[in-house]
């Protein structure tokens, strides 16, 4: 199977598939639907808003893929931002490896998190590095 779906800026895994990260930071973002260009964009100024269609807010998480070993983008909803820190939590206090996957819930997918274990990691960790490297 094509692993590149998991690899990508913002990755999608399929439902039973998961992706291990090292969360770096939040930022809240406006995106909108261009119907010009047939997908949703990030807004980068007030202006551009009247230029597109379902204009709403969403909670970007910047995180580090350790399959592509690149900075990736995840666009979460309030509830999976709060589902994502619940787990953050268990992770500062137990250490571990964070993973990211998607699940069908009803007609919709959507992102959660889970914490594997320092003592069931079998995959190679990643290798020591500055953060400074990756970004």
């Amino acid at each position: 199977m094509n692993e590149y779906h998991r690899m990508k800026l913002f990755s999608k895994p399929m439902q039973g598939e998961y992706v291990p990260i090292t969360f770096i930071e939040f930022k809240r973002k406006f995106v909108g639907w261009s119907p010009e260009l047939k997908k949703s964009v990030y807004i980068e100024k007030e202006e551009e808003k009247s230029e597109l269609k379902r204009v709403r807010e969403v909670n970007v998480m910047v995180a580090i893929n350790h399959l592509s070993e690149k900075l990736s983008s995840i666009e979460l909803t309030d509830d999976e931002k709060a589902q994502f820190e619940e787990v953050y939590s268990m992770f500062l206090k137990k250490g571990g490896q964070l993973l990211y996957g998607r699940k069908k819930v009803g007609t919709k997918t959507i992102s959660f998190f889970e914490l594997q274990e320092a003592e069931n990691i079998v995959a190679e960790a990643p290798g020591k590095y500055l953060l400074s490297e990756r970004i």
